[in-house]
């Protein structure tokens, strides 16, 4: 195999010359980062990028887009060619070897699809490139895998530390981001009202079935539904539907006056949760109908449901406006639809309030669970 390496200031002056010198179709196997040295400590760092052209290959023949299915690697679209009879390198260990430098090539093309470009900091710290890469395909976004990094330590001294400490520091890091809490704990004797806010389709309505259904069938609580929804057609309905599969009173509440004798009807009950309209973040009229719906006396807790399929943006703008209820947790929900949960770990530090519970499927009421740290952090690193 005919192996080139090429210097430059920067990864992609390095690309830039392999494409150049050959082709298109060349691959790269490698990439380090160069520091000055001791003879003159205070040049700049360099890049050393090495590839080879595909006729350098053993058994190369046609190039096809993407990676080789026969290898196992994932079929991404990328600028580099490869052969489908790659896999026959003669050394079993040889081939082991450019795997993973090809895993590591696919992150690094992979965050520049996603990104655009490489930020100043991976020029500087090209260690960092792997872990960067699988975090933000994962959902997170730059900025905040940035100050992941920078808060760790991983900038002061990447050079020193292996792949396998830093990704252990980052996700420690990530890990201590994360709070979660437990609104329906100690209830000291006191009857607890929760309200249940957020988005449309969001999945409030089948949130609040799959907690009935696991603190009365469970944990043994006395539990009471109420619906103030009197804006989409047949929500009461369904939540009737629950409640009497589950043997439990259900009220509607159209009103101030309604909610206040619901909730009187509801004084035996242990835990009393509320269903409420899907509001558009965006319509503050309806926010603050809701506000004065719940506010007074009644002690009534909001929790913000907030469903990881939506766009980051909009999840940041849907919390910053039901703030004005002052909810107590963020449940999250339908993480099973999507690739990218970490969109958890932005919100919660954008807004910081602690999780309390996390959905993963349409089952009642098996597709829920109390929020756990550990988790959440796995099913953000499984999401790729």
């Amino acid at each position: 195999m005919a192996v080139r390496k090429f210097r430059a200031k920067s990864i992609q002056e390095a690309v830039k010359k392999i494409k150049e010198d050959m082709g298109p179709d060349a691959m790269i196997l490698s990439t380090k980062r160069i520091s000055g040295g001791l003879r003159n400590p205070y040049a700049k760092a360099m890049f050393e990028v090495a590839a080879t052209p595909l006729n350098g290959l053993p058994g190369s023949q046609q190039p096809v887009e993407g990676m080789d299915r026969k290898s196992d690697l994932p079929d991404r679209p990328c600028n580099f060619r490869i052969s489908e009879d790659i896999h026959e390198v003669n050394s079993e260990d040889r081939w082991n070897e450019i795997r993973a430098e090809l895993l590591s090539i696919k992150d690094m093309i992979c965050l520049l699809n996603q990104t655009g470009g490489f930020s100043d900091f991976l020029n500087m710290y090209p260690e960092c490139i792997n872990l960067y890469a699988k975090l933000v395909e994962a959902g997170i976004s730059e900025t905040k895998v940035h100050d992941f990094m920078k808060k760790c330590g991983v900038a002061s001294n990447p050079h020193s530390l292996g792949s396998e400490e830093i990704t252990k520091r980052v996700l420690k890091e990530i890990l201590s981001s994360i709070s979660v809490f437990s609104p329906f704990g100690a209830g000291n004797g006191k009857r607890q009202l929760a309200a249940f806010i957020g988005p449309t389709g969001v999945g409030k309505t089948t949130t609040i079935a799959k907690l009935a259904a696991e603190l009365s069938l469970k944990q043994k609580k006395r539990v009471g539904l109420i619906s103030i929804d009197s804006y989409r057609i047949g929500a009461i309905e369904q939540l009737k539907t629950y409640a009497a599969i589950m043997g439990l009173p259900c009220l509607p509440a159209f009103s101030r006056r309604d909610l206040e004798t619901a909730v009187r009807k509801m004084e035996g009950r242990d835990i009393v949760l509320i269903d409420t309209a899907g509001q558009s973040h965006l319509d503050r009229d309806r926010l603050s109908e809701l506000c004065r719906l719940m506010e007074g006396n009644l002690s009534i807790s909001s929790h913000l449901v907030l469903s990881t399929t939506t766009k980051m943006q909009d999840m940041r703008e849907a919390a910053d406006n039901f703030a004005i209820l002052d909810p107590k947790t963020y449940v999250f929900t339908k993480v099973d639809e999507t690739k990218r949960n970490g969109s958890i770990v932005d919100q919660v530090l954008t807004l910081k309030m602690p999780v309390s519970f996390v959905t993963n499927g349409q089952k009642v009421p098996e597709d829920i669970m109390p929020a756990d740290k550990k988790k959440i952090l796995k099913l953000i690193l499984n999401s790729r």
